[in-house]
């Protein structure tokens, strides 16, 4: 009999089942659902948290019928999920007290301000590598008891209780039987000690936030509960909990200290393995990376451009042109080149300029559309290596390879700018589903069993840029590119 694990991945906008031979990595995506955004107040984003885990109960069943239909067995379950989404139930019910407040949510930009008054910008930052911003699980729990007083009630009650996706998820998926979460989630919350892995009380009690309504922390790879019989018919250890990113770093086999991906969504997100070290780097932030059985840390530094994929799609409905994709393009000369700033709202780490407002510059009389769209792959190349060049401190000059994935690194042209800017192999695995490779393998290793670096991978079919015997053109560009931001989004 055929023993797989199920990994359950839930996205920002959807939410799917993938399942994973245990033995070979060997996987079969099963089902996936849309999840729908709400937006009741400009700059609010929020969804329905029954309605998420709903879609998350029938995917997982969807997964379970899968293996059944295969003669096979579901020997463990591994999540992973997007990050700082903060989630309010009551205990008593398991109901939610408001809707999910997403992690892209601005409505607790007052209570940012009202810490920043305060004085507690560095207490957050020294305490947690997290920053005081509306990004952050925190300040978005402080807003709800804040603005609603039977949330605050229901706290002083004993009868909240608040998490981020995978521990609502957790909590669903067990029947209500667990309230927990992973350190790579935890170290999200604006909450947790880094040095110590555990809430920091000091830091609850100063930000209001009172400490009995947080999930149980516990390592990445270890039992958070069993699957509820009463909706799945049968109870499988849920072994493996890690954060989106994380769990991408980790399904790209990037295990040790100095090993770096960079992932190319809607943002661009490039992070790298820090080992046993919490390193704080100006401008970056540090997590913890996945906690193993035996109680080995590893942290991980990580920055993101906001704009990477989504200036890419911006431009293409504006200008009816996709991006270049092969590697024999024919690039500008140096006075003729074009250059994207892709700074919509924020342009994000490492140099968080203070003008937003994307801008292009470079425009002659007989630019073509294919020169502006070339210039915005580049520009996701200028940032991913602008960041990677930030992570040094962190070890980051120690990788001997970059690792990529998401939908922009399908684009050769990128890669290969990638493997000119770094100076090493950039690696783009046969497989694209990394984050669920993630929860897969510690969902494996939580439960005891073996699973590889590079579980779920073919690394013989992996596709390998390196750099070309000439460079100039990716450098003078990236060197202009970061001159650009520096004059143009700098305010005056």
């Amino acid at each position: 009999m055929t023993r797989y694990v199920l990994s359950i991945d839930c996205g920002t906008t959807s939410v799917r089942s993938l399942a994973f031979e245990a033995g070979t990595g060997r996987h079969q995506v099963c089902a996936s659902e849309d999840v729908a955004l709400l937006f009741p107040n400009p700059g609010w984003v929020e969804l329905d948290p029954d309605g998420l885990a709903d879609a998350t109960i029938r995917v997982t069943r969807a997964a379970f019928d899968w293996v059944g239909a295969q003669g096979g067995t579901a020997v463990a379950v591994g999540l992973t999920n997007m990050r700082e989404t903060a989630i309010a139930w009551r205990r008593s019910t398991g109901q939610p007290v408001y809707p999910a407040i997403l992690w892209m949510s601005q409505q607790s930009d007052p209570i940012v301000a009202r810490w920043r008054a305060a004085g507690y910008d560095s207490l957050i930052r020294e305490r947690t590598g997290c920053t005081n911003h509306f990004f952050w699980f925190g300040s978005k729990v402080a807003w709800l008891l804040d603005t609603h007083p039977e949330a605050r009630k229901l706290a002083e009650d004993g009868d909240l209780a608040v998490g981020t996706v995978d521990s609502w998820l957790l909590y669903r998926l067990t029947g209500g039987r667990s309230h927990a979460t992973d350190v790579s989630n935890g170290s999200r919350y604006q909450l947790m000690s880094l040095a110590g892995l555990s809430w920091d009380d000091e830091l609850c009690e100063t930000l209001g936030i009172p400490r009995r309504c947080l999930p149980e922390l516990r390592p990445s790879e270890s039992h958070f509960g069993n699957t509820d019989a009463g909706l799945f018919g049968q109870e499988v250890p849920i072994t493996g909990i890690v954060a989106d990113q994380q769990a991408s770093l980790f399904g790209h086999g990037c295990e040790d200290k100095g090993d770096v991906k960079a992932t190319f969504g809607t943002s661009g997100v490039v992070a790298v393995n820090a080992g046993p070290d919490a390193t704080l780097i100006d401008g970056l932030v540090t997590s913890v990376a996945w906690e193993d059985p035996a109680g080995h840390t590893f942290y991980e530094v990580e920055g993101s451009a906001f704009h990477s994929g989504y200036t890419i799609g911006w431009l293409s409905k504006r200008l009816g042109t996709s991006p270049p994709t092969g590697l024999g393009q024919s690039p500008l000369g140096a006075d003729e080149r074009v250059y994207v700033l892709p700074s919509f709202s924020e342009m994000g780490a490492p140099r968080w300029p203070e003008r937003s407002g994307a801008a292009i510059t470079g425009l002659g009389m007989d630019t073509s559309n294919e020169d502006i769209m070339r210039a915005a792959v580049e520009a996701m190349a200028f940032q991913a290596y602008d960041l990677f060049a930030a992570m040094k401190a962190a070890g980051a000059n120690q990788a001997t390879e970059v690792a990529v994935d998401g939908g922009g690194a399908a684009n050769d042209y990128l890669c290969q700018l990638l493997a000119d800017l770094f100076g090493r192999d950039v690696v783009r695995p046969d497989v694209q589903e990394l984050t669920s490779v993630g929860a897969a393998k510690a969902a494996l290793r939580g439960a005891g069993e073996e699973a590889g670096r590079y579980f779920g991978q073919d690394r013989d079919k992996a596709q390998r840029f390196r750099p070309d015997s000439d460079v100039s053109y990716a450098q003078t560009g990236y060197a202009e590119w970061v001159r650009l931001v520096e004059t143009v989004l700098r305010k005056p």
